[in-house]
C-alpha cells in the first residue's frame, strides 16, 4: 500500500498539456498491465488534454513516435539525443547513428517543436571521460541547431553524492550541482535565449528553482510531485509563470518512481503544483496550459 498522500486529488475537468512524455516508447514486460498507447493518447484527449507532447531520445523512438502521430491531431514531438543515449550506445554504432540522427534534426526540422531531450546526466555517467563525453557532444547538437530558432528540452541530472569519480574526487562535475553548473556555462559560450530553454523534470538543487525562473528558464514539474516532497520542494519557491508540467511516462508516476506512468496522470502535477503554492487547481491548469503553448510556438483554439 502505497503511504497516504495529503495533497487533494486532481479535480474534474481541469485542461492539461503534458509537456513531455515518451508514447510511444519500448516496454520492458512488466508494463504489460499499461493501456496501450491508443488508449493512452485516446484518454489523455477525452479527459481535459489539450495538447499532448513527446520526446525522443535516439533514433529508434523517433522512428516509433513518426509512425505513431500520424493522423493525429494535438499531439506534437520533440527530436532528442539523450544524455543515456551518448553514455550507453556502443561505441562500433555510434558514429553511424549520429549521423543518421543529424540527417533528420534537418530533414524534419518543420516538423519537432522542440529539440530535446538533450542534456547531461552525471547519474548514468559516472566517470570523468563519460562525463565529458556527454559535454563534448551537447556541445555538437547545440553547435548544429543554434540557428535553428527552436526551443531546447534538457535532461539534467547532478552527481548523487556516492557517484562520485573517485579517481577526480575534486572535479566540479561531482559537486550537487555539477550538470547543471556546466549546462549553465554551455548555454553561455552558445548565446542561447534562456526562455528558449526548458528544464524537463526539473530536479534542483532547490536554490535554482529561484534564480533559473529569474533568468528565464521554464521549468517542467512532473507528475511524481505529486507524491514525492522532493520533486514540490524544488520548485515551491519558482513563479507560476515559469512552470509547465509533464509526467515523463511511462517513468515518474505520482504515487511510485516505478515506470507505470500514463500522459493523463499529468493533472497530478497540476494538483502537487496548487498544493505547493497554495492556489486552486484551476489556476494552475489555466496558466500552466497557456505556459506550455507559448513555449512551444502551438496553434490551438481552446
Amino acid at each position: 500500500m502505497p503511504k497516504k498522500i495529503n495533497i487533494p486529488e486532481p479535480e474534474e475537468n481541469l485542461k492539461i498539456i503534458d509537456v513531455h512524455c515518451h508514447l510511444p516508447f519500448p516496454r520492458p514486460k512488466r508494463n504489460d498491465r499499461l493501456p496501450s498507447d491508443e488508449q493512452q493518447y485516446r484518454d489523455f484527449l477525452k479527459y481535459g488534454g489539450v495538447y499532448l507532447v513527446t520526446s525522443s531520445i535516439n533514433n529508434n523512438t523517433l522512428e516509433l513516435i513518426l509512425n505513431f502521430i500520424k493522423g493525429k491531431e494535438k499531439i506534437g514531438f520533440t527530436i532528442g539525443w539523450a544524455p543515456q543515449t551518448v553514455t550507453y550506445t556502443a561505441k562500433s554504432q555510434y558514429d553511424r547513428d549520429w549521423k543518421i540522427w543529424v540527417e533528420h534534426v534537418q530533414n524534419y526540422k518543420e516538423k519537432f517543436l522542440a529539440i530535446g531531450e538533450i542534456g547531461l546526466d552525471f547519474h548514468h555517467a559516472k566517470t570523468l571521460e563519460k562525463r565529458e563525453k556527454q559535454v563534448t557532444e551537447l556541445k555538437k547538437i547545440f553547435e548544429l541547431t543554434k540557428e535553428f530558432n527552436k526551443p531546447y528540452v534538457l535532461h539534467v541530472r547532478n552527481a548523487a553524492e556516492h557517484e562520485i569519480d573517485r579517481n577526480h574526487p575534486k572535479h566540479r562535475y561531482n559537486k550537487k550541482d555539477g550538470a547543471t553548473k556546466e549546462i549553465l556555462n554551455i548555454v553561455k559560450e552558445f548565446n542561447l535565449n534562456p526562455q528558449q530553454i526548458m528544464w524537463h523534470c526539473f530536479s534542483g538543487p532547490d536554490e535554482y528553482g529561484i534564480s533559473l525562473p529569474k533568468q528565464g528558464y521554464t521549468l517542467s514539474v512532473p507528475s511524481s510531485a505529486y507524491g514525492i516532497n522532493k520533486w514540490r520542494r524544488v520548485t515551491k519557491q519558482s513563479p507560476l509563470s515559469a512552470l509547465v508540467t509533464e509526467t515523463d511516462s511511462y517513468y515518474q508516476h505520482p504515487y511510485l518512481r516505478g515506470p507505470v506512468n500514463v500522459p493523463l496522470n499529468v493533472k497530478y502535477s497540476i494538483a502537487a503544483i496548487a498544493h505547493s503554492h497554495n492556489i486552486s487547481q484551476q489556476e494552475v491548469s489555466r496558466i500552466t496550459v497557456e505556459n506550455a503553448i507559448n513555449f512551444f510556438n502551438i496553434e490551438l483554439d481552446i
